[in-house]
């Protein structure tokens, strides 16, 4: 209604205009006219557009059909990896052999840069170059100490790691974790090359070489450093106390107790909270800080003196000695209390009183109360210190001081002294990190900084570029350049919090050769203010700070150049993303805008001037918390540029506004033509929108639970939608009807995106697990598990080869589709198992048996495997011998892994009784050649034996019975006799036989029944045999056919008569 109100006034007053001059008229209608014909240029140039697109992809479906995807893997991924602590930089390559700190023994170009950063009570191993983490310390040591996981996460973590130091030769770590285990780490050398893939394991760079126990403090330690002589070790406690380990005895060989202020001062605060020695392999002076501002110096040669200062009423941070510390003869402190102090070292013997000769008290050593130290400057910086470095000097000059600060403020500055010979030299401000560049007091400013140069013991290394890097209050690693103006040259992300929302920023170049390109830069919105640009090769990321409150969603431009994000701060902005500015901003929902969409024609967003501010350009549209849908039109790419180069923003308006949903809308979508708009809402329908003026086309109601997603197919006339009630359900936008439902999900479905060329759909949900579909089938490809928490964001690279996905575990996955190279695989796998049947088939013809067993065991084939051992046991047999003789030869040349095979091959031919006489043989073969302590200590060897063992005695059972039988045909024949031979002789003969003959098993005797083999061969009980054998009766006695010789002449005679008969 406000846009027809507009559009009747300006028309009103157009004719008003007409009445009044004749020369107006003409103008106005030849802008209309020229309005006119941008549009039908405009509508022309999108037709055309729209067609090549279609075109194109009627030729790739033309060209054959599209493998679906079936299989997935990830590339690369973005874990946490700083949440706080103490950062460290080193070299991993093993530039230094064991011993020697004093010469390179690879070429330069083989050391690689790592950073350790602390993480969740662990310690993580980025790749100082590509931010990469590479792997962990922490199961290492869990493992060694046998700890479990425990149910209970509020429950104190005794493992977690507290404090970690590594030696300056970058070979030995040592940490301390929660329940004061000190444990020693060797760091390994990197392949040669310093390559290292994204998927090596930490324990090919870490490995624990010892623990040392407790470490003695009471409570937690917070500080460990070594001395430059990497000999000595210091530990700093919560308890106040600092100990000083030897390390290559591992023990304690100083412990240095808190001191009292002798003014008075302190405020009894007595944790450690900073430790450093002296830069000098010959002395061994170290200075402890305290929370209470103090500061003592001890010296390890002297222990009875101590050097106390107490210039600082607050938590001392930061103490160095400059490295040319002889030369200028000065000490460094920094605290916050938003003061640097600058000491004076003088000569102990000149500052020497009466009342230090005075013999120790019971409570305390011999101290100076300044001895050898004067403050002579102190510097305000008007920020709380949090981390504080001074600089090596650049010339000659060996008088000039140059240190750098960093704190509260969130901004690197830098002072330097030209020159500290005089009386009361100062330190002046000599650069500082530009306003643009810095973190800012209101996001916490910097809580850690460390100096990145040469290699500590390596001044030959020249080519090392100079660097600060710096930790911010949200967990990023900042590297600053030395050079210039302190300039960010990239960022670190250690931890990303939520990943609300994500999208892919595609390419400005498009290379029509390659199917799968990986993409450059993501889009991801985490839980806070902040949109990160991540680049995918290095995962180093740049910040997008204009909003003022937690971004929920983000939408890239079709071609690459435009950003546009959304927030619970009302506003929608709009960011050009080669110059990261914001050049422009709406404002006009009442409450938090929950997603924001551009349109997705490439042709639109070249509409300049009226044309595009009349809705023929490119176009944003909006959906709030306040349960409107809102249409921006965007005045063209030019003007965008024009104000990315000039630092604007402009100011976009709202022609047309509707009230969408009867609940909050989760998402808004625009088809790819332009024409609708779809709206998923918590009110569980799906609406479409005409685009132009956001009048409704239809209603999609279905849905059990609110609609999460919403997307339009990029090929066909369907929509998508997923749903908190666990299934995704694809509607037809010819007659807005429900064509499929998936399910699959076991919580709610959170977001969908079509791949493929709309073919299958891709979904993640709150259960962490990533799904595809085909949509033909209705069926679930392949189950993606890799969040630990709800994936709340997902999206694809236009060619469909690239996924990427976040979750609330704050984990940043890219995927590749691997359907490709895993069919490759199998087919290879394929050809190579029909070359070696041909083969196996070959050898079997020309009677090769033993090629044709390897072949056999190689290809995992037991039925073809037994027929090689029977011919082989065959062949044997046929030349005269055993048979087992080429078994056992056999079995002294299997691995392990072959014998334990064989093994189970045999266990399931000994099943069946027609194979256990070979299966037996084999086993016989094996147990035979290879000794029983070699066979029980192979894995599942014994499980496999007695497997075998239960079914060959009931093989052994069965061949008793075979021969309990053979003895009734011997006895028959022995009682017919032999005709035409001496009966006296035969009896004898067979006595004899029977007498040398034995059972396979002997008889037993069970409860009153003789058992041959586990089988009853008698089966009167006792008592009946017994009163048997008492009347002297022979009815126990089996016959066969006759019961004594005169029935048998009788019934000879009768069956002889009857045969007559029967012949008669």
């Amino acid at each position: 209604n406000m846009a027809n109100d507009r559009s009747g006034s300006s028309s009103s007053s157009s004719s008003s205009d007409e009445d009044s001059d004749h020369d107006e008229p003409v103008e106005v209608a030849d802008e209309n006219d020229e309005d006119q014909e941008d549009k039908m240029e405009v509508e022309g140039e999108i037709d055309q557009e729209e067609e090549e697109l279609v075109e194109k992809a009627s030729q790739k479906r033309a060209s054959g059909p599209p493998t679906l995807s079936k299989s997935w893997a990830v590339k690369t991924q973005h874990v946490p990896t700083f949440t706080g602590g103490t950062i460290t930089h080193c070299y991993t390559s093993g530039l230094l052999e064991e011993g020697s700190s004093d010469q390179m023994t690879e070429e330069p170009d083989h050391r690689h840069a790592f950073l350790i950063l602390p993480v969740g009570g662990d310690l993580a191993l980025v790749d100082a170059q590509r931010g990469i983490t590479l792997g962990t310390v922490r199961g290492l040591a869990s493992t060694a100490a046998g700890t479990q996981e425990d149910d209970d996460d509020d429950e104190l973590d005794m493992e977690a790691i507290t404090a970690y130091a590594l030696s300056y030769n970058d070979q030995m770590l040592m940490t301390c974790s929660h329940n004061n285990m000190v444990r020693q780490y060797k760091v390994e050398k990197v392949p040669k090359g310093g390559i290292i893939s994204a998927d090596m394991v930490s324990n090919s760079i870490v490995s624990l070489t010892k623990s040392w126990g407790k470490s003695g403090h009471a409570l937690p330690v917070t500080l460990m450093q070594f001395h430059l002589s990497n000999v000595f070790l210091a530990t700093g406690s919560v308890d106040g106390t600092a100990r000083i380990w030897d390390v290559r005895g591992g023990y304690v060989s100083h412990v240095f107790r808190p001191y009292e202020s002798i003014d008075g001062g302190g405020s009894g605060r007595l944790s450690v909270t900073a430790l450093q020695w002296m830069p000098d392999v010959q002395n061994l002076v170290v200075a402890v800080g305290r929370d209470d501002g103090s500061i003592a110096i001890h010296d390890l040669r002297q222990d009875q003196q101590v050097t106390l200062l107490h210039e600082h009423v607050s938590a001392v941070v930061s103490m160095q000695w400059p490295l040319h510390f002889e030369q200028v003869k000065l000490f460094v402190t920094s605290g916050r209390d938003s003061v640097v102090n600058l000491w004076r070292i003088e000569d102990r013997a000149s500052k020497k009183t009466s009342s230090q000769k005075k013999t120790k008290t019971r409570n305390s050593n011999k101290h100076d109360k300044k001895g050898g130290y004067t403050r002579i400057h102190t510097l305000p910086v008007y920020e709380s210190v949090e981390g504080m470095v001074v600089l090596p000097p650049k010339s000659t000059n060996h008088n000039e001081l140059t240190i750098a600060t960093a704190g509260g403020k969130g901004r690197v500055r830098l002072w330097s002294c030209i020159d500290t010979t005089e009386n009361t030299p100062k330190l002046e401000l000599m650069k500082e990190q530009p306003l643009g560049e810095s973190f800012g007091e209101a996001r916490g400013g910097y809580m850690r900084m460390i100096y990145r140069g040469p290699h500590k013991l390596m001044e030959d290394m020249t080519d090392v570029k100079e660097q600060l890097i710096v930790a911010d209050a949200e967990n990023n690693v900042r590297f600053l350049s030395m050079k210039d103006s302190l300039s960010t040259t990239r960022t670190i992300v250690g931890h990303n919090d939520d990943i609300l929302d994500l999208k892919i920023i595609p390419s400005n170049e498009v290379d029509d050769e390659h199917d799968s390109t990986l993409p450059e830069r993501i889009a991801v919105a985490t839980n806070s203010a902040q949109v990160r640009i991540f680049d995918l090769a290095t995962f180093s990321s740049h910040v997008l700070d204009r909003h003022s409150k937690t971004v929920l969603c983000v939408d890239v431009s079709p071609c690459g150049r435009f950003l546009a994000t959304c927030g619970k701060d009302k506003e929608i902005r709009l960011w050009h993303v080669e110059s990261l500015q914001c050049v422009a901003v709406a404002v006009g929902h009442a409450e938090a805008v929950g997603s924001v969409a551009l349109s997705r024609q490439l042709g639109r967003y070249n509409v300049q001037g009226k044309a595009a501010i009349n809705g023929g350009g490119s176009f944003a549209v909006s959906a709030s918390v306040d349960r409107t849908l809102k249409r921006w039109n965007l005045p063209g790419s030019q003007t965008f540029e024009e104000a990315a180069s000039n630092e604007e923003e402009l100011s976009l308006k709202s022609l047309v506004s509707a009230r969408a949903h009867e609940k909050d809308i989760n998402v808004v979508s625009i088809a790819p033509n332009d024409s609708f708009v779809a709206t998923g809402s918590q009110d569980k329908t799906i609406k479409i929108w005409n685009s132009s003026d956001l009048t409704l086309k239809a209603t999609l109601a279905g849905h059990r639970r609110g609609v999460w997603d919403c997307q339009f197919s990029p090929f066909d006339r369907v929509l998508a939608s997923a749903s908190g009630d666990k299934t995704i359900k694809l509607w037809s936008l010819s007659d807005f009807s429900c064509v499929r439902t998936f399910q699959g999900h076991l919580s709610s479905v959170l977001r969908v995106r079509f791949l493929n060329y709309g073919m299958q759909l891709a979904s993640s949900g709150a259960d962490g697990l990533l799904k595809v579909y085909t949509i033909r089938t209705n069926e679930c490809e392949t189950t993606l598990d890799a969040h630990n928490s709800r994936a709340w964001a997902l999206d694809l690279s236009s060619d469909g080869k690239t996924m990427v996905s976040g979750g609330a575990d704050s984990r940043i996955l890219v995927w590749e589709d691997t359907t490709k190279q895993e069919e490759e695989v199998e087919n290879a796998k394929r050809e190579e198992e029909l070359m070696l049947d041909q083969k196996l088939a070959n050898h079997l013809r020309h009677k090769e048996y033993f090629e044709a067993l390897e072949i056999t065991l190689e290809l995992d084939k037991p039925r073809q495997a037994l027929k090689a051992f029977t011919a082989i046991i065959d062949s044997s047999v046929e030349g005269g011998k055993d048979g087992i003789g080429p078994l056992k030869d056999l079995a002294r040349r299997w691995t392990k892994e072959r014998l334990t095979r064989v093994l189970q091959y045999c266990r399931e031919w000994n099943t069946r009784s027609r194979n256990c006489h070979v299966a037996l043989l084999v086993v016989r073969s094996i147990v035979s050649t290879i000794p029983v302590h070699e066979l029980a200590a192979m894995d599942s060897v014994p499980e496999i034996m007695a497997g075998i063992m239960s079914y060959a005695e009931r093989h052994f059972d069965r061949l008793d019975r075979l021969h309990e039988s053979s003895y009734l045909i011997d006895f028959v024949l022995g009682s017919m006799g032999s005709f035409g031979s001496d009966k006296s002789n035969e009896i004898e003969d067979f006595a004899t036989w029977e007498a040398s003959s034995k059972l396979v098993l002997p008889p037993v005797s069970v409860d009153g029944r003789i058992q041959v083999g586990g089988k009853d061969l008698v089966g009167v009980a006792a008592d009946v045999r017994g009163a048997h054998e008492a009347e002297g009766s022979d009815d126990e006695v089996i016959v066969v056919g006759y019961s004594s010789d005169e029935e048998s002449d009788s019934a000879h005679e009768s069956s002889s008569n009857d045969h007559d008969d029967e012949e008669s």
